[in-house]
C-alpha cells in the first residue's frame, strides 16, 4: 500500500513539475512578445542622434539628415533597416559610397565616401577620379575644373589625352581650358585666354608643337579665334568677329588665313 502511495506521489510531483515548467515557458514567451510589441510600437524609440563621419567637402550633415527625415522608419530605432538607409544615402548626388550602423540606445552612425571630381564633363556633369561620370550640383565645386567632352565611353581616354596635352603646353606657359573629342574623333583644345586649337585625329603631338612654335609670332594674337592645325604644313587662322559689324555667324565661318 505504501509503495502505491509513493508511486502516485512521485507521478504527481512529476506532472506538477511539467505543468510548472510549461507555465514558466508560456510566461516567458508572453513577456517576450509584450517586450517585442513595446519595442516595435510606432514612435516608441525614435532615432535621436546622428553622427556623420568621413572626409566631407561636398556632402553636408544636413543632406544626410534630410534624407533620413524622409524615411518614416526613423521614428522607430528597431524598425530602421540600415541597408535601406545606406541605399538612400548613396543616392545623394555627391556620395560615392556609404556605410550605416546603429548604436544603442538610439544613435545612427553614417560613414560617407564622397565623389571626387577631377574634371567637368560636358555641360552639367562631372568626371570622378575613379573614372565614372556623375551629376551633382556644380555650385558646390571648390575650385575651377578643366572641361572635357566627348563620347561617355571614352571619358578616361580623353582625361589621359588632356594630361598629355597639358604637360606639353605647361612647359611653354600655356594651360588648357577645355578638351573636346568630336563625333568624328577629332581633337579640339581650348587654351586659357587663347584660341581654340583644332588638332584633328592624328599627329596631335606634332601639331601641338607647331602651335607652340608659331603662336608667339602671330599678331594680333588676342583677335585669333582658332587655329586649324590639321594641315601637313602650315595652319589656318580664324579671326574673331569684328565688334559692331552685326554679323553673328559662327567664328569658323569668318575669313581664314592660311599660313
Amino acid at each position: 500500500m505504501s509503495e502505491v502511495v509513493s508511486r502516485n506521489r512521485t507521478r504527481g510531483e512529476f506532472l506538477f513539475g511539467v505543468l510548472f515548467f510549461a507555465a514558466v515557458l508560456y510566461g516567458l514567451s508572453s513577456a517576450a512578445n509584450d517586450i517585442k510589441r513595446w519595442f516595435f510600437e510606432e514612435d516608441r524609440i525614435p532615432v535621436e542622434g546622428l553622427v556623420v563621419q568621413g572626409k566631407l567637402d561636398y556632402v553636408t550633415v544636413a543632406d544626410v539628415r534630410e534624407t533620413l527625415r524622409a524615411d518614416p522608419a526613423v521614428s522607430n530605432f528597431f524598425k530602421l533597416d540600415v541597408n535601406d538607409v545606406q541605399q538612400q544615402i548613396e543616392a545623394l548626388p555627391w556620395v560615392y559610397q556609404a556605410s550605416v550602423r546603429k548604436r544603442w540606445p538610439a544613435l545612427l552612425y553614417v560613414y560617407v565616401i564622397e565623389q571626387s571630381p577631377r574634371a567637368r564633363w560636358g555641360e552639367d556633369r562631372l568626371l570622378s577620379d575613379k573614372g565614372g561620370i556623375f551629376k551633382a550640383p556644380l555650385e558646390r565645386l571648390k575650385h575651377p575644373l578643366v572641361r572635357l567632352s566627348g563620347p561617355d565611353d571614352m571619358a578616361n581616354r580623353i582625361w589621359e589625352e588632356y594630361k598629355n596635352y597639358e604637360r606639353i603646353l605647361a612647359l611653354n606657359g600655356y594651360h588648357i581650358e577645355s578638351v573636346n573629342l568630336t563625333k568624328r574623333h577629332s581633337w579640339e583644345v581650348k587654351i586659357k585666354d587663347g584660341p581654340l586649337l583644332i588638332l584633328g585625329r592624328a599627329d596631335t603631338g606634332a601639331r601641338l608643337q607647331r602651335f607652340i612654335d608659331v603662336y608667339p609670332q602671330l599678331d594680333p594674337r588676342e583677335q585669333i579665334a582658332y587655329l586649324d592645325l590639321r594641315y601637313d604644313t602650315g595652319f589656318a587662322v580664324g579671326w574673331k568677329p569684328i565688334e559692331g559689324t552685326g554679323n553673328d555667324q559662327d567664328h569658323r565661318q569668318k575669313s581664314d588665313r592660311r599660313t
